[in-house]
């Protein structure tokens, strides 16, 4: 083995000595830049585990948000369709309100009407009665020649008026 170690030009002193400065070398190399490294890669991987869970956490939520988000829809749309309905049967008693606050307004022109129309009817069958009367007597006058005393007169005139009236009603 010596002459082998020999032919190879092998020096255990020189080989003791490159084994030394390996051996400080991987030293070195372990604390100052495997470990660091070797950290560096075991916090990452601990971020990226836990940025994985956060990431299943956050969609488990972002899941419920719109689960919830429907909810509160549905929720709008009924509270919006209660709106609807309400407006409507609100709408609805005013219109019937309005119209009934009309038709008493219209039953009211129509009894003013009807007042207005009785009184004027009055005053026109007082005028024509006086007329009547006025014509009735220049009419006796005539076929008698004569008028007749002014209470017999008056007396005649009137019953034949109030008959007039009997027939007329």
């Amino acid at each position: 083995m010596a002459e082998l170690i020999q032919n190879f030009g092998l020096d255990w002193r020189l080989l003791l000595a490159q084994a030394v400065n390996f051996f400080i070398l991987l030293f070195l190399l372990k604390r100052f830049a495997y470990g660091p490294i070797l950290n560096a890669l075991k916090t990452r991987k601990t971020k990226i585990e836990e940025g994985i869970r956060f990431g299943k956490e956050a969609e488990k939520r972002l899941g419920e948000i719109d689960i919830l988000r429907e909810e509160k829809l549905q929720e709008a749309r009924q509270d919006a369709l209660k709106l609807v309905s309400g407006a409507e049967e609100t709408a609805k008693k005013k219109k019937a309100e309005i119209v009934a606050e009309a038709q008493r307004k219209v039953e009211g022109v129509i009894a003013d009407a009807k007042r207005t129309i009785a009184q004027e009817r009055a005053k026109m069958d007082e005028e024509l009665y006086k007329d009547a009367e006025e014509v009735v007597r220049a009419g006796i006058g005539k076929v008698l020649g004569e008028l007749p005393s002014e209470v017999r007169d008056r007396n005649l005139i009137q019953k034949a008026l109030r008959e007039l009236k009997t027939i007329r009603s």
